[in-house]
């Protein structure tokens, strides 16, 4: 039997716990001190071994499911355990703040492992449990990361593509919450499915432009880890970036103003997260020659200085462009 360590929580946790189990894979689970756990549920499946940081010496492969401003943290005492030889596969959809690092760079420098991979998709946890087909990314520069990986989670229901576009997978997959949270707030006022489309199709294209700007390959944007995770981040009830929007979307209805406090109250850690992402990508790109409209109108609505009426009503009526 195939035995994999897992650090972290949240939906990540259940979506690969689930799959791990249906691959018939073990699981030990250590959950660092400083990482906050569900009040709900609080107890382990049947399937997950309860582990001390320690254990994690013994797995050849780490799932590594840590919110990003506690990744650098929890890198470091993982990396106090770890050998050179181990993999760590993170699931994490965003940047540190200020750098804007993913977190196979951050685990690069606080770990002695360098054989990272980025493990993500629209797998949503009912359809998982339903049984019914899914599909992840797993992207590296190690072939042996895919094998491991894919063996790991082998099943009839889950088809993994592999990517070797580490760097690309990872903003294709942060950047699209910005594109989730304008598509909320149309959502929120109700501006129907043509704006939707067109946020859809023109958000991808400024995520390819910004991969690119990057080093990294335009391609990607479009797979699974920016296309997929666009579609599902917009579907049925939306990823937290969507209902970030369709909030603000709201309180504008309600003549209440937007702005940080707002969100934070209302999102805790997540919505501080996406403020901190919205705010470095705005900054690092100010003077770069992009053209990334999205981004300024989702940063000047979240931190107050436009409403987000006339953030979307900004981006319909800019001058015509070629696609």
């Amino acid at each position: 039997m195939t035995i994999v360590g897992f650090v972290g929580n949240g939906t990540s946790f259940e979506v690969l716990s689930h799959l791990l189990h249906k691959a018939g894979t073990e699981i030990l689970h250590w959950q660092p001190d400083h990482i906050p756990t569900d009040n709900a549920n609080t107890s382990l499946p049947a399937h997950v071994q309860k582990a001390e940081l320690e254990q994690m010496a013994s797995v050849p492969l780490i799932f590594y499911a840590v919110p990003i401003h506690l990744a650098r943290q929890t890198g470091r005492q993982l990396g106090d355990v770890i050998s050179g030889r181990q993999i760590i596969v993170h699931t994490s959809r965003s940047l540190e703040p200020a750098t804007l690092k993913s977190v196979s760079e951050i685990l690069k420098e606080e770990t002695p492992t360098q054989r990272f991979g980025f493990l993500n998709g629209p797998a949503e946890i009912a359809d998982i449990q339903a049984n019914k087909p899914a599909a992840l990314v797993c992207a590296s520069l190690f072939p042996e990361v895919h094998d491991l990986v894919e063996d790991s989670l082998h099943s009839e229901n889950l088809r993994i593509y592999r990517n070797n576009d580490l760097t690309g997978a990872e903003i294709s997959a942060a950047y699209g919450h910005i594109v989730a949270m304008l598509a909320g707030i149309g959502s929120g006022l109700e501006l129907g499915t043509s704006l939707q489309a067109t946020l859809f199709a023109r958000g991808l294209a400024e995520i390819s432009r910004f991969v690119t700007f990057r080093g990294s390959y335009e391609r990607t944007a479009f797979g699974l880890a920016g296309a997929g995770n666009l579609y599902a981040d917009t579907h049925r009830q939306g990823s937290k970036a969507f209902q970030l929007g369709e909030f603000l979307a709201v309180r504008e209805q309600n003549k209440q103003s937007t702005d940080p406090a707002a969100i934070r109250d209302q999102f805790g850690a997540i919505g501080q997260d996406l403020l901190s992402l919205l705010d470095s990508l705005n900054s690092a790109t100010l003077h770069a020659d992009l053209s990334l409209h999205l981004l300024r109108a989702a940063h000047a609505t979240a931190f107050g200085h436009q409403k987000p009426t006339q953030a979307i009503h900004h981006l319909v009526t800019l001058p015509a462009q070629y696609e």
